[in-house]
């Protein structure tokens, strides 16, 4: 071979190396977004629940969220889009306080945010499409914005050299059953864009290189800064802006970049990010560490304090340990083919580990589902994702070359020296590998798209409709005494002032009410109203430094003769709360560990195949109604294994017993009651309860209509759905 020869080789293979990149970028770019919009498009598809089932998702014309925390949104939206809203301005509805982040010793009166959530923005500016109509604008909010996270990835990918992975990564994370419920029409919530921020920031980082310029680091690093700032607007965590700091200093560090410049980037990064963030970062972190990785620590509200309050974390559903399989089995439908993608991604992480610091944080947030809250699930799934992608892009490079090779030994006619052969061509493998994967994910990975057609409204229209109506006919001053779940949605809909909610369920507040709701006196709920509602968290906290236990706690706030409330409180059931009450038991019951509540019969919905006189059979148990007795005749969870008897068996309608039998005779008796819901002479519903649910304040004015009208007068009733009672005071 000639020495002219040997460079024309040269130069076509780079020439053909660079086009090959390229064209994987753009090819790339453009696979991603149809997938990302067929991904959009697929949750979309779940709005045909919303027009077919019109009473259970829309409420007098206000289409239902898919999430409890939406209705914080909304209401920051309404007030933003009247001009009312005021940064750090009074928040009467929400008549509870909260510990100083600065000095938890003193407690704070609710304010509204500092700044406007971003969300809240997007939604009141993004109405404009929908006709001004908010409600419409959350409903789609989410499903159009989710996806947008597999563009960074994507990126991310092609920079470290496998573009496919990138494909695959974003598909998987995408379609992983916990991102697409939390990313579902009506879910209007933050995770939408919660992947979408730190990859654009990883990508950002990454991009920087030693031989890079100094005014090039400084610009991505002030790029890096302003994603951070906008994420924070976004998702109010200052910590993730200080472990993305850190991350930019590690992977520069490595990169050979001199301290110097290490340095003037990272400040860089903090102007950009705004300063402020910086002092609430390490706080931002230990909160984190206290919630998730270490929440025993968090059952205390001071060190001075002799009670030990039980918190609200460990009852949350979306904050509870799934075991791996399960974890994993939510990312891809089988648990072992998560596990094999999981490990090839650990492999090439293992290979490319100078590409992954600038990753770290979130791969930090993705081992978490293995040790604590199944919420980061889908912090974990891209990566899942991007292991398939390097065994499918590897096993089809891999064959188109061995085919490549085989078709050079078999041809019979010349060569063209300098090219190769066209299935070992880089181009061709580009588009075979995309395809391959697109394949192979569609065909093998079963997306959730086929698991979750439609996501059940957080609040059903049936009692949002209840709560709209109580908006009219209550006064406008009063407040609600209820469970935090509704919370957010009694301030959005009705205005009404609410005594604790999902941004600060975690306080004493919340435990002494959910034992107003167990407990079987109504006196005890009547004086803890007045108490809460004049002294709050700074009053339980101060009787708890001097009481023994809970039990002390509340005999001493009964002591106190609280004046009466300034404005009219009502206390408030839903339907749901009947399904909350081992979580009420837990946090309002002295000693109580959340694992053995969960293991009560507490209140539990028991579904009937079929009633009669004498028969009921719910819930794979029959129920003998003339003897009480229960036959095993399926297995069914909470029961024991012997056939055991009932304590009483109660016919409801209209929220008053119509019908009641006593089974005291029964040697096997385990005080258990079977709650028969009638609708017109009709089965509509079916509840076991165990002795000490029986008798609870929730069980017996909600359920059974029974409560003391010296204390309290009933002003609405819609059992099953909803009830409603005035907290009467006597003049004094």
């Amino acid at each position: 071979m000639q020495i002219k020869d040997f460079f024309k080789i040269n130069f076509f293979a780079r020439r053909e190396c660079a086009s090959a990149s390229r064209l994987s970028l753009w090819l790339g770019l453009v696979v991603v977004i149809l997938c990302a919009a067929y991904a959009s498009y697929s949750r979309l598809g779940q709005l045909s629940a919303w027009q077919y089932d019109p009473e259970r998702y829309v409420a007098s014309g206000v289409p239902m969220m898919t999430t409890l925390d939406a209705y914080y949104s909304l209401r920051l939206a309404r007030l933003h889009a009247a001009g009312k809203f005021i940064p750090w301005g009074p928040a009467p509805q929400r008549h509870y306080s909260r510990p100083d982040p600065e000095n938890p010793s003193e407690w704070l009166d609710q304010r509204e945010p500092k700044f406007l959530p971003l969300l809240s923005r997007m939604l009141a500016d993004a109405a404009i499409f929908f006709g001004g109509d908010i409600d419409r604008t959350a409903l789609v909010l989410s499903p159009l914005l989710g996806s947008l996270f597999m563009v960074p990835l994507f990126w991310y990918c092609w920079r470290i050299g496998v573009p496919g992975a990138g494909l695959m990564g974003g598909l998987v994370g995408t379609f992983c059953l916990q991102y697409y419920q939390r990313t579902g029409v009506g879910w209007n919530d933050t995770d939408c864009l919660n992947l979408f921020f730190p990859w654009t920031v990883s990508c950002l980082i990454l991009a920087m290189r030693r031989e890079s310029r100094r005014q090039t680091l400084l610009l991505l690093s002030a790029a890096a800064g302003a994603v951070l700032y906008i994420f924070y607007l976004w998702y109010e965590k200052a910590g993730l802006t200080f472990a993305y700091l850190c991350a930019l200093v590690i992977h520069l560090s490595l990169a050979g970049v001199s301290w110097r410049r290490i340095v003037l980037c990272a400040a860089t990064l903090i102007v950009f990010a705004n300063p402020v963030q910086m002092a609430g970062a390490l706080e931002s972190l230990k909160d984190f560490v206290d919630h998730y990785l270490w929440p025993s620590a968090a059952t205390t509200t001071d060190a001075a304090l002799a009670i030990r309050f039980p918190q609200v974390w460990s009852t949350i559903g979306e904050d509870g340990l799934l075991s791996w399989p399960d974890t994993l089995k939510q990312i891809l439908s089988r648990p072992e083919m998560s596990l094999i993608g999981l490990s090839a991604f650990a492999f090439f992480s293992a290979w490319r580990w100078r590409e992954m610091p600038a990753l770290s944080p979130t791969l930090f947030l993705a081992v978490l589902p293995f040790v604590s809250a199944r919420r980061f699930i889908f912090y974990l799934a891209p990566f899942v994702g991007i292991g398939w992608g390097v065994i499918v892009s590897s096993i089809t490079r891999t064959t188109l070359n061995r085919l490549g090779q085989q078709s050079n030994e078999t041809a019979t006619a010349p060569q063209i020296p300098w090219s190769s052969d066209w299935l070992r061509a880089a181009t061709l493998q580009i588009g075979v590998v995309y395809g391959a994967i697109i394949v192979v994910f569609f065909a093998w990975f079963a997306p959730a798209s086929g698991k979750l057609r439609g996501l059940s409204p957080a609040i059903p229209a049936q009692v949002f409709r209840n709560l709209q109506i109580l908006g009219k006919q209550l006064p406008a001053n009063s407040r609600i005494w209820t469970w935090w779940d509704n919370g957010f949605a009694i301030v959005d809909a009705t205005g009404f002032g609410v005594y604790h909610d999902g941004a600060a369920q975690y306080t004493p507040q919340t435990n002494l009410i959910a034992r107003t709701f167990i407990d079987s006196d109504n006196r005890v709920m009547h004086e803890a109203i007045a108490f809460v509602d004049r002294e709050g968290n700074q009053g339980i906290r101060r009787m708890a430094a001097t009481a023994d236990n809970f039990d002390d706690l509340v005999t001493r706030l009964r002591r106190v003769s609280a004046p009466p409330p300034s404005v009219p409180v009502y206390v408030l059931y839903t339907a749901d709360m009947l399904a909350k009450f081992w979580a009420m038991r837990f946090l309002g019951a002295a000693n109580q560990s959340v694992a053995a509540q969960r293991g009560t019969i507490a209140i539990r919905r028991l579904p009937c195949d079929w009633l009669d006189d004498e028969k009921a059979y719910c819930s794979g148990q029959a129920f003998d109604l003339r003897t009480g007795l229960i036959e095993r005749y399926q297995v069914a969870p909470g029961l024991t294994g012997k056939p055991v008897s009932l304590r009483r068996t109660v016919m409801i309608e209209g929220g008053h017993i119509v019908r009641q039998r006593d089974y005291t005779d029964n040697p096997d008796n385990v005080q258990l009651t079977l709650e028969i819901i009638l609708k017109e002479g009709i089965l509509a519903d079916t509840y076991l309860l165990d002795e000490l649910a029986f008798q609870s304040n929730l069980n017996q004015m909600f359920a059974l209509g029974r409560y003391d009208g010296t204390l309290f007068e009933e002003v609405y009733n819609n059992f099953p759905r909803a009830r409603a009672f005035k907290v009467r005071y006597s003049s004094k």
